[in-house]
């Protein structure tokens, strides 16, 4: 996958010409979303003929070696698993070691945020290696023609609706939910009723996948476009597409700026609250730009909605601006469950402080280096002013 299959084969910000392709290569039909757009390989030529068999024999030795684009898409693919393990890492640390039967609330959302960016991920590392290894091909539309008379082929097209449309676009979509979530949990920890703490009871675990159940039923586009129709399902999950964003941007600049006002109960906790929300408010920066470009494409190919100046400079210059808007929106996109990861595992102290305690833990063992011996004296101490914070901390938090 290169940046040229990013803006090639496209007019104005790049939409769809079906003119362009041979009878195989079948360009995505309407209602069109995210991996639609994401992954459509414009500037690829199409090498299978109707009856699926090698268009361009001449290409066939080169096209069946998978070396040479196995490492011209190296890049991507070691970001996605990067991603994969970063987040795995993520989630561990968010779940482990909890006090008693409780978990922290907004470590119980980083966790679910952690999640839905694994699942993200592992979308983007098959729909890569299938569409830009394996089989070399512009769409997976394509790759399902090309497949028609294997005897696997049923496997495809269920292939496409899990890839496609859940891991991708639906997924895509509950990760904003997510981030919305937590954006309202930093604001609602400004006020005293707040309890940081959430049993851990199966019936709790309800509003973790709130999230995917508004992403993968009730704005679901296929399920929207059979009950209401095309265009009315655009425009809503448009909507959904576009509000969660703003609507968090809101409620953690109010639980920044609270932060600074309101006097903590431990200054341990206001350094993880607002560490945490300085932390969502550069995510939520990143957001609102890959939010603005794939809302100005998705009207585009889904209305022909178009912007003009009314003269030809002008035209030109917003023309190239908005292709500049969509390339990088979708580069924020493949890169957004890498960033996430690496912005919270950098900058919020609890997690901070776990990955310089177990990175020292992993040096020590390395090394093979034993443990120095314990002064009793010293650690009975240490002991006692340790159960006395906890027992301040415990008062502080209500229990």
């Amino acid at each position: 996958m290169n940046i040229s299959d990013y803006d090639n084969g496209t007019d104005l910000i790049g939409s769809i010409r079906t003119s362009d392709f041979e009878a195989l290569s079948i360009p995505p039909k309407r209602p069109l979303w995210i991996a639609d757009l994401v992954f459509y390989r414009f500037n690829r030529s199409v090498k299978y003929g109707s009856n699926g068999e090698l268009l361009i024999t001449a290409e066939i030795t080169q096209w069946n070696d998978l070396w040479p684009r196995l490492f011209e898409n190296l890049g991507f693919l070691l970001i996605y698993f990067v991603s994969i393990i970063l987040n795995f890492i993520l989630f561990f640390i968010s779940l482990s070691r909890a006090k008693r039967s409780d978990h922290r609330k907004v470590q119980c959302i980083l966790a679910n945020l952690a999640a839905s960016n694994i699942l993200l991920s592992s979308g983007f590392l098959i729909y890569t290696y299938l569409l830009d290894v394996y089989y070399d091909v512009d769409s997976f539309n394509t790759l399902l023609n090309s497949n028609n008379e294997s005897k696997f082929y049923s496997i495809w097209p269920a292939a496409k609706q899990v890839i496609h449309h859940v891991l991708i676009d639906n997924i895509s979509l509950s990760q904003s939910f997510i981030i919305l979530m937590l954006s309202f949990d930093r604001y609602l920890s400004l006020f005293e009723g707040y309890k940081p703490n959430i049993k851990r009871t199966l019936w709790k675990l309800i509003p973790a996948l709130l999230p995917y159940f508004f992403a993968c039923v009730i704005f679901d586009l296929q399920l929207m476009a059979q009950l209401l129709g095309d265009n009315i399902a655009v425009v809503i999950r448009l909507a959904a597409f576009m509000a969660p964003i703003p609507l968090s941007l809101v409620f953690t600049v109010c639980s920044i700026v609270g932060s600074f006002q309101k006097s903590p109960s431990t200054p341990r906790r206001k350094h993880n609250d607002l560490s945490c929300s300085i932390a969502l408010l550069i995510i939520l920066f990143f957001q609102l730009i890959e939010k603005f470009g794939f809302f100005m494409q998705l009207l585009h190919e889904n209305f022909n909605f178009e912007i003009v100046v009314g003269n030809p400079g002008g035209d030109r210059t917003l023309k190239y601006f908005l292709g500049f808007c969509y390339t990088l929106s979708k580069l924020l996109f493949l890169l957004s469950p890498l960033y996430s990861c690496i912005l919270i595992l950098l900058m919020v102290r609890f997690y901070q402080r776990r990955m310089i305690g177990g990175g020292q833990k992993l040096w020590r063992m390395l090394r093979c280096k034993s443990r120095e011996p314990l002064d009793y004296n010293t650690e009975t101490m240490r002991s006692i002013i340790a159960e006395q914070a906890r027992q301040r901390q415990m008062k502080a938090f209500g229990y």
